[in-house]
């Protein structure tokens, strides 16, 4: 048997045993749109309500990010999302007449899910019912795992 025969057939084989269709990567590796919009429910979700639905997810923007000094590869995803919160978010920070909200809760009405140093730390209130459109950006870090996104897992 040749060589390159030799080598088709491990590579085949290691493809047939990954796990999933992730953990094998040969060409084309970079994290998708898909993924970039996974991560934007998955934050929603965390950081919102379990139920929003998102009805509309268009990237605008990617790019691969120059961090080579600090050892790995990186990309982000500029995008627009819109999502729906039948239930609302936060509930119990809902701002009284004057405006207030009690600690733990922002009054901020600028909603975003990227994860950042100057992200809104409190929890935000989102009336039932409400659509809401998120102008946002996501990053995924190469790592042994795959790529990490901002949501906490491997893409």
């Amino acid at each position: 048997m040749s060589k390159s025969k030799i080598v088709a057939a491990a590579l085949l084989a290691t493809a047939l045993t990954a796990g999933r269709a992730e953990a094998f990567c040969l060409f084309s590796c970079d994290p998708t749109a898909d993924n970039a919009r996974s991560v934007f429910e998955n934050r929603l979700k965390q950081k919102f309500d379990p139920d929003v639905k998102v009805v509309k997810f268009e990237v605008s923007r990617f790019w691969q990010l120059d961090v080579e000094g600090a050892g790995h590869k990186a990309v982000e995803f500029y995008f627009t999302g819109t999502a729906e919160f039948p239930k609302g978010a936060n509930l119990d920070c809902k701002p009284d007449e004057a405006g207030a909200v009690k600690e733990g809760c922002s009054a901020s009405k600028y909603y975003s899910t990227t994860v950042s140093n100057q992200e809104i730390k409190g929890r935000q209130y989102i009336e039932p019912g409400a659509t809401i459109e998120f102008k946002d950006e996501t990053r995924f870090d190469q790592a042994p795992s795959g790529w990490k996104g901002q949501d906490g897992k491997s893409y």
